[in-house]
């Protein structure tokens, strides 16, 4: 003991041992790996190690599911500085290893690099810029386009009336969508007259400009339709703005095409927010915007071996019933369809869970996740950050994973009761060193999992350059 004792507490060595169990029997020295909670496997990304068991941590929600884990969503939180995205970026490369793809909605700037902070792990892995947006555009910044081709006809509609939502600040009424639904088959109709694809100005104009034809199939006068959709039209305009008023919160943003840049392929896509402000009405617009997107190109069926599912032969499972799967496809070797698994993560995900609409935007992404061969990450500080609104508390029961790290007592026991986690787990909490956390995987608890890092990751994950003295070797990783 006292060897251990006398270590320098800047060797990893002190930071990785555990306590030896001093007893004088040989009974009493084999109850420490029994009470340990039980491994999840061999397979999967290493996180570290079980501070209780002393073995290796490994955890994979797509090679632990079914077997005690329902599915793949998870939450991370705890105060700043503990190591929650250090853990998260570690997590992720490790799986982009073992063939996942990750897209990332990074909100967290870093001002020293005037960027946000996972932009340099997206490079060290793809060689390619984050996806950046900035209110009013400029160099280097992205655009998605709502009326984009690649969203299909109906998601397209309910995206675009969202929009309209949002910035409104209410729902519209049955005249008003029935308006604005004839308003975006115009805008497409008129644009692909011009040769060229719409954007959601082009639906403020058709709003402005009814057709008769369209009055008359719903029998209303051209005048009422035009009431109709005028007050939408209002709203795209302060949204997007007009050749006499461009301060719209969207312009070069979603205002116009969707920019070239955008490749959804990469092993990592990181969508840099971190210009647009917090809680306002373009962030909440925009991310919906961006979860649509996903879900209707970055989330198309994929087998692992780079094929559509109509690539892969059908095989008859059962001859009773017709029952049948996807098979082999021969053009490119693949024995059998395997969906391809990805992760989404939402770093600061207060903007999010903390807004009902973009919660409830996100609710078909958890509920799903398991169609989609998804799992889900979101980051917080604390659950007091996110309010009780039945659109987030349905959110937070879909995270079958929850990590936390330490928290002040207050914010302890409010977690601990906002999850149902046992009582002893909120003094606990409280205790825990810095890249130390405690898992919840499923029903099974693991109150110590240590996260552990090699020297190159340790410079893509330092994110406190701020905080930091020149001379601390030993950098704080968030």
């Amino acid at each position: 003991m006292s060897d251990l004792l006398t270590l320098n507490p800047l060797t990893p060595l002190h930071e990785t041992v555990r306590r030896p169990l001093y007893t004088e029997t040989r009974t009493s020295q084999a109850l420490y790996l029994p009470i340990a909670p039980p491994t999840l496997g061999t397979a999967g990304a290493v996180i570290g190690r079980e501070l209780y068991s002393g073995k290796a941590f490994i955890y994979c929600p797509f090679s632990a599911f079914g077997d005690g884990l329902p599915g793949g969503n998870m939450i991370v939180m705890g105060d700043t500085g503990r190591g929650k995205s250090s853990l998260t970026k570690t997590y992720t490369a490790r799986q982009i290893r073992l063939g996942r793809k990750v897209v990332v909605l990074d909100t967290k700037e870093q001002k020293e690099r005037e960027e946000g902070e996972w932009a340099a792990l997206g490079r060290s892995l793809t060689g390619k810029a984050p996806i950046r947006f900035a209110p009013g555009g400029g160099p280097n910044s992205s655009c998605i386009n709502p009326m984009d081709p690649a969203i299909a006809g109906k998601r397209q509609i309910e995206l675009v009336r969202t929009i309209v939502e949002l910035g409104l600040g209410r729902a519209l009424d049955e005249f008003a969508g029935s308006a604005l639904r004839l308003a975006i088959r115009r805008a497409h109709q008129r644009a692909n007259d011009a040769g060229r694809i719409p954007v959601l100005a082009d639906v403020a104009a058709a709003l402005r400009s009814p057709e008769e034809s369209d009055a008359t199939a719903k029998q209303r006068t051209r005048d009422e339709l035009l009431g109709d959709g005028l007050e939408a039209s209002y709203v795209l305009d302060r949204l997007c703005g007009t050749d006499q008023d461009a301060t719209g919160d969207l312009i070069g943003m979603l205002d116009g095409p969707t920019s070239v840049g955008i490749d959804l392929d990469a092993d990592m896509v990181v969508f840099d927010l971190t210009k647009v402000p917090s809680g306002g009405v373009a962030m909440t617009i925009l991310v919906a915007v961006i979860s649509v997107f996903l879900e209707e190109v970055w989330l198309r069926p994929m087998c692992e071996c780079g094929t559509q599912p109509s690539q892969h032969e059908r095989r008859i499972v059962d001859a009773n019933s017709g029952a049948w799967e996807l098979g082999p496809n021969p053009a490119s070797g693949c024995r059998r369809y395997t969906q391809r698994k990805r992760i989404l993560v939402c770093e600061e995900a207060w903007h999010i869970l903390g807004t009902p609409q973009l919660a409830a935007l996100l609710e078909k992404f958890l509920k799903f996740a398991r169609g989609f061969g998804l799992s889900c990450i979101f980051i917080v500080h604390h659950l007091s950050d996110i309010d009780d609104s039945p659109e987030t508390q349905a959110a937070l029961k879909m995270a079958d994973t929850i990590v936390v790290y330490s928290m002040k007592k207050s914010e302890a026991e409010d977690t601990v009761r906002r999850l149902g986690l046992p009582a002893w787990t909120a003094e606990h909490i409280t205790r825990l060193r810095r890249g130390i956390a405690l898992w919840v995987v499923g029903e099974v608890i693991y109150p110590g999992v240590q996260h552990l890092l090699t020297e190159a990751e340790q410079h893509l994950c330092f994110s406190s350059g701020s905080m930091s003295d020149l001379t601390n070797s030993s950098p704080d990783l968030e």
